[in-house]
């Protein structure tokens, strides 16, 4: 988990390390009760006192020391969202309030990463289990007889069937919700029960462990593509590790000895300290004064994880712990109760006050409040996410004068979607010389047939290919193309697309060279069609959210920590495809000239962002580059260009 949320892609499945602590808890914990009910010992009130001292120590440590770094680094926005996480959490609720407040992609959306309660998520699913689970396994004791295990077997079952289908239907409900992930634990639970034979032979258990070992790995490191989450995909690990806990029961293997070095058993001790605070240094680390990125940002949070962990575990969880424990069952209750009361009254004033903006003084709390407005300073109507394109009907338009006998068609991504703005005020006061105006906007997408992102439920092909038909009726005497440079950042997050179909992923290069080629082929296209072609160069990126930066400045400013916006945009990208655009005989529109004149960005005004986050201009602000707009595609509707041939009618 720690190594997948720092984003190493070997461990690009890393989440399956919360199913693999499932199973082995539900084993655990399952063993234990079993050992109770045997000797007659059963006591709820006995379980849930074994439960606070496991679990109550560190993670309100935890709490607390989150809610002292919230209130320092966090805006009032961003407190009163940690306010309504603290309380969520505080009665292991926080699952159902990370479904509830979820964006369209869930635990996955990049938002996520301002959310440092987020990885409670799994505490609340395992605590509601064994709200019930305790009760449901006495009864089973009690009246089931020797049909224990069917009784298990059935509920498992059940879940896992709800599971497959919220996946399927409600992938957000699947991954949060109890009841789809009931089964995990439970399948742990059917190993204590001892519901399959015993193994017997060396060879066969080593086999065993072995396969199992291998499934975990496989689970968390393959590059499986397309599997919904959590869905069949969390077999692996959960059968894996339910084969390694088997193969162990009945004597040593290879495996076993594995898991039983130094190193392998101190991180299995302090492991569950290390989940508690691994998250929430990641999300701080990412609002200090001074930013961490990189090898920089990995080092600080493997550092200062393990060491938070062990002194967690060796001071705050063991003095709780075990026989030699000196703390009585009345302190553990009264203790978990001040506790609660504690976390929860905080995370109610939070939420109530709006985050505490008293915190700052009357300038501050202005500027503070005009950056916050930023972010949300942005019109996503005319944009189509994740849109599964069978017909150009299936294609979301925002349009400007339909009736009119020309027009001129935006096709793009989020970037070219953000000019709607300036858009519309260039057709309202008829500066597109007595046009209309069209915008096809796939957000997430490169106007690219042959070029699909692997995210879950991008149909970029297939939409562009519908877009540039679109654009080649002849109502459009223009085509405006641009997109954002974030897609050709990285390795492997897009695929060549054939027949609508990955065929294989991309490199940074390829994808370039293919977008480059692919560009040069639509221009040329188009023009034979009698267009003009305006090609968008990518807008300027930055490293981070552009009215988070200016917020932080304003707060740490004073004690000399302010920092100035670091852009990562790729000069190479943008002259690669400049040249290819210009080779095949298109205007260039190029942001930059506006929002970057001297060569250093402009980025905000008197301390307020002019951008909602690191790449997007703010709505309200977008109107900046109305000139520079309106001069491009003057220029080239006066161009001479070649008469149509074929150009088909709508």
């Amino acid at each position: 988990m720690l190594f997948y949320h720092l984003g190493f892609r070997t461990f690009r499945h890393g989440l399956v390390g919360v199913d693999v602590f499932y199973v082995i808890s539900g084993y655990l914990i399952t063993s234990l009760l079993v050992k109770d009910l045997e000797a007659g010992r059963f006591s709820i009130l006995s379980f849930y006192e074994r439960r606070m001292r496991r679990i109550f120590p560190a993670l309100f440590t935890v709490l607390l020391l989150s809610t002292l770094g919230a209130s320092i680094l966090f805006d009032p926005r961003e407190l009163t969202k940690f306010g309504k996480e603290l309380l969520a959490t505080t009665f292991f609720a926080s699952n159902f309030y990370f479904w509830h407040s979820a964006k369209p992609l869930g635990y996955f959306d990049t938002g996520v990463i301002s959310n440092p309660l987020l990885h409670t998520w799994s505490l609340s699913v395992e605590e509601q289990f064994y709200l019930f689970f305790p009760i449901t396994l006495y009864l089973l004791f009690h009246y089931a007889g020797k049909r224990i295990s069917a009784g298990l077997l059935l509920l498992s079952a059940a879940s896992f069937a709800l599971n497959l289908w919220t996946t399927k239907h409600e992938p957000v409900v699947a991954f949060y919700w109890i009841m789809p992930r009931a089964w995990e634990l439970l399948a742990g639970a059917l190993v204590a029960m001892k519901a399959t034979p015993v193994l017997r032979g060396r060879i066969l258990r080593e086999i065993v462990a072995l396969l199992g070992l291998a499934m975990i790995l496989g689970s968390a490191c393959l590059p499986f593509k397309g599997m919904q989450f959590p869905g069949v995909f969390v077999l692996l690990p959960c059968l894996g590790t339910c084969l390694v806990i088997y193969a162990g029961e009945t004597g040593s293997s290879f495996v076993a000895k594995v898991l039983s070095l130094r190193p392998v058993v101190f991180i299995g001790v302090i492991s569950y300290s290390l989940y508690l605070w691994h998250w929430p240094l990641i999300v701080f680390s990412k609002h200090l004064p001074f930013r961490l990125s990189g090898y920089a940002l990995i080092a600080f949070v493997l550092l200062s994880s393990l060491t938070a962990a062990f002194l967690s575990f060796e001071y705050i969880e063991r003095p709780f712990r075990g026989s030699t424990s000196t703390f009585t069952r009345r302190q553990i209750f009264a203790f978990g109760f001040a506790a609660s009361v504690a976390a929860a009254a905080f995370g109610l004033i939070a939420y109530r006050s709006h985050g505490l903006p008293e915190r700052y003084t009357p300038q501050t709390r202005q500027l503070v409040a005009a950056n916050l407005d930023r972010v949300d300073d942005f019109d996503p109507s005319c944009g189509n996410l994740k849109t599964e394109v069978h017909s150009i009907n299936d294609i979301k338009f925002c349009n400007h004068g339909q009736q009119l006998p020309h027009k001129i068609m935006f096709w793009g991504d989020s970037h070219v979607e953000q000019l709607h703005p300036v858009i519309e005020g260039l057709y309202n006061h008829g500066d597109l010389q007595g046009r209309g105006a069209l915008l096809a906007n796939e957000v997430g997408c490169l106007p690219d047939e042959h070029i699909n992102n692997i995210g879950d439920g991008f149909h970029c092909d297939s939409f562009a290919r519908f877009a540039e038909q679109r654009a080649e009726w002849q109502d459009v005497d223009l085509v405006f193309i641009g997109f954002s440079a974030w897609l050709a950042r990285w390795d492997n997050t897009t695929c060549l697309s054939v027949d609508d179909r990955c065929v294989r992923l991309l490199s940074q290069d390829e994808q370039r060279h293919r977008l480059a080629a692919d560009l040069s082929n639509v221009i040329h296209t188009l023009r034979n069609r009698g267009k003009k072609v305006v090609v968008s160069l990518p807008f300027p990126i930055f490293s981070e959210p552009i009215p988070e930066l200016a917020i932080s400045n304003r707060l740490f400013g004073r004690f000399g920590l302010s920092q100035d916006p670091k852009e990562i945009s790729s000069v190479s990208l943008r002259e690669e495809i400049r040249a290819a655009a210009i080779g095949a005989g298109a205007e260039i529109f190029d942001a930059r000239e506006t929002l970057c004149p001297d060569g250093h960005c402009i980025t905000e005004v008197d301390g307020v962002s002019i951008y909602k986050d690191e790449s997007h201009l703010a709505g309200s602000q977008v109107h900046i580059l109305a000139s520079n707009l309106r001069d491009v595609l003057e220029r080239s509707l006066n161009e001479q260009t070649p008469a149509p041939r074929n150009a088909p009618s709508p």
